[in-house]
């Protein structure tokens, strides 16, 4: 895709956490999701992007 390393880097200049996600954060909220912890979470986003989608941007 291109571009993508700029917009990479663009997420991790301004997000909330100043980080990219990883494969591990998306993993650890899906086993959430899958898990009894979550048995009442329904019709729900859940944004795993370390904080960029409360910027509205």
């Amino acid at each position: 895709m291109s571009g993508i390393r700029d917009m990479i880097r663009h997420v991790e200049e301004i997000s909330p956490l100043r980080r990219s996600v990883t494969q591990i954060d998306v993993g650890n909220a899906a086993v959430f999701l899958a898990s009894d912890l979550a048995a009442a979470v329904t019709g729900q986003i859940l944004y795993v992007d370390s904080g960029y989608e409360i910027l509205g941007a």
